[in-house]
């Protein structure tokens, strides 16, 4: 996912959580709401909104199909505001134990987000949008009983970002206009995005909580680098 906006950094990508579903059989269905903080790189201790909806599907006894949306936003009076919209879809294997509740599954799919960033202080305003298309392959391996699910999941995420439009002006925000031109010419990333799953509750209603971070050995690019959330 990409995003803007905190601390006087405008942040222009940011992992979403990873859907880990766990299924065992045929026909299983999950639909996941979240809030989702995502927080920055800085060190700063800034967080940014967010809010996700996952879905999936088994449509077989070893094959599965997911679905999901992310829309985050943030606002710095002082240095204005970004607000970003990423989906992606996916389909994969999926194996439980004879136990029934070891379970391993590898999903890959592609994911299409963009955002819109405005820059400004107290005599101008600016702006970009940039887009980005990623794809992805997730294998996941978790422990799931009636009430109780644990997972790890291991995300490796291909990014290739652009950019639909931009008024920044290298005189006036140098730093961000580099990053926008950078985009511009087709900059493609690689991040692992690990994460870890913990679901609790009744067989069919279960709150979850899930820790998913970003990766990333360019410590130049303004990115986010951990995404926390509860549902």
């Amino acid at each position: 996912m990409a995003l803007s906006g905190s601390s006087c950094v405008h942040y222009y990508y940011a992992p979403n959580a990873n859907n880990v579903p766990l299924y065992k059989e045929k026909n299983e269905v999950s639909i996941q709401a979240q809030y989702s903080a995502v927080n920055t790189d800085a060190g700063s201790g800034d967080a940014i909104d967010g809010f996700e909806l996952q879905t999936a599907y088994a449509a077989g006894n070893h094959f599965g199909l997911r679905l999901n949306y992310l829309h985050t936003g943030h606002q710095d009076p002082d240095y204005g505001s970004g607000n970003g919209n990423y989906i992606e879809a996916a389909a994969g294997y999926f194996n439980a134990s004879k136990t029934n509740h070891r379970i391993v599954e590898a999903y890959g799919g592609i994911g299409k987000g963009t955002v819109k960033s405005i820059y400004k202080n107290e005599s101008m305003e600016e702006s970009a949008t940039t887009s980005f298309t990623k794809f992805f392959v997730q294998p996941d391996f978790g422990y799931r009983r009636n009430h109780f699910a644990i997972a790890f999941s291991s995300k490796i995420s291909f990014v290739n970002f652009g950019v639909r439009s931009s008024t920044l002006s290298q005189d006036h925000y140098p730093d961000d206009y580099n990053d926008i031109e950078s985009f511009r010419k087709g900059k493609s990333y690689v991040w692992w995005e690990p994460g870890i799953l913990i679901r609790g509750g009744f067989k069919n209603l279960q709150a979850f909580t899930q820790v998913t971070y970003s990766i990333h050995g360019d410590e130049a690019l303004p990115y986010c680098n951990e995404t926390i959330s509860v549902g």
